[in-house]
């Protein structure tokens, strides 16, 4: 699969502290990519960054292999989410989304269009004002559906989302790679990069941690989190275990990793019947990155 936006070198600087440090990432096309990172890894930096917002920053960002410093019509074929959307309360979804066609030259005929992909359709004459914050999520993602990009950049579309919304957001993202879009997601969640994406990138301090395909990893480590009545005595019982790693520690929770091929499964293993153990709970494969 080729890509189709490539950061190279990007580097950004505010005085004294380095936001971004000559990060290099590849996008596929036709991918759902994750940018993920704690908050102030640098992730809203980077897509300020490809979105015209920050204009002051070294290295290339390319767009099909062109570089965007030299044809500013790059930024046509993007669509951005980039914190909270916003749009006139007291009007309703359909006229909120006129007003934006007519800043694009978008016909009003694509409206119907996007309101269908974010299942919006049948509250299209509805005041914003009466929306959900999820609606209004969706209706974000409309409005920048509008001109037909080719990538959709969501900066943490599940902020303050309840299950539901989140499921809905899960399925126009779906929907949308299906039709050919590539989608890059900005979060801080490894449950959302697990469940949605098929390649991520790892932030960290404005450093790049990994860029890679997560559908290829062939780790056979696991990774779990204890949740334990007497943190002491727990760590000195993981010390005992061979082949087993102590990722992270603090409070009563304690992150570890193993090798799946040396020991069996921690939940049948030499700690599921420790007194000092009160749960035991898979992680992602990604939260390595986060201690190392």
């Amino acid at each position: 699969m080729s890509n189709i936006l490539a950061f190279e070198s990007v580097s950004k600087s505010y005085k004294d502290h380095k936001a971004l440090n000559q990060v290099s990432i590849a996008i596929p096309e036709n991918s759902i990519f994750a940018l993920l990172g704690p908050n102030g890894s640098g992730k809203s930096t980077l897509i300020k960054i490809l979105a015209g917002l920050i204009t002051d920053w070294d290295g290339d960002i390319k767009f099909s292999d062109n570089t965007i410093r030299s044809n500013k019509k790059y930024i046509d074929n993007f669509g951005f989410i980039i914190e909270d959307p916003a749009f006139y309360n007291y009007l309703n979804a359909r006229k909120n989304l006129q007003i934006f066609c007519r800043l694009t030259n978008t016909p009003f005929s694509r409206i119907n269009e996007v309101l269908d992909i974010v299942g919006l359709i049948n509250r299209q004459y509805d005041k914003v004002a009466n929306f959900s914050y999820g609606m209004k999520q969706r209706l974000g993602i409309a409005q920048a559906l509008l001109h037909d990009p080719k990538i959709l950049i969501l900066d943490e579309p599940n902020n303050g989302l309840d299950p539901v919304g989140v499921n809905k957001i899960a399925d126009i993202i779906y929907r949308l790679k299906h039709e050919g879009k590539t989608i890059c997601i900005s979060t801080h969640s490894l449950n959302e990069v697990d469940r949605l994406c098929s390649d991520v990138a790892i932030l960290r301090n404005g450093n790049l941690v990994v860029n890679k395909n997560i559908n290829t990893t062939n780790d056979v480590k696991e990774y779990y989190r204890i949740e334990t009545s007497d943190f002491q005595k727990c760590l000195d019982d993981l010390s005992r275990i061979d082949g087993l790693r102590v990722l992270s520690s603090q409070s009563n929770s304690i992150i570890i990793s193993y090798n799946s091929k040396v020991l069996p499964l921690i939940e049948d293993g030499p700690l599921s019947d420790s007194p000092f153990v009160r749960s035991i709970h898979r992680e992602s494969d990604l939260i390595e990155y986060y201690y190392d």
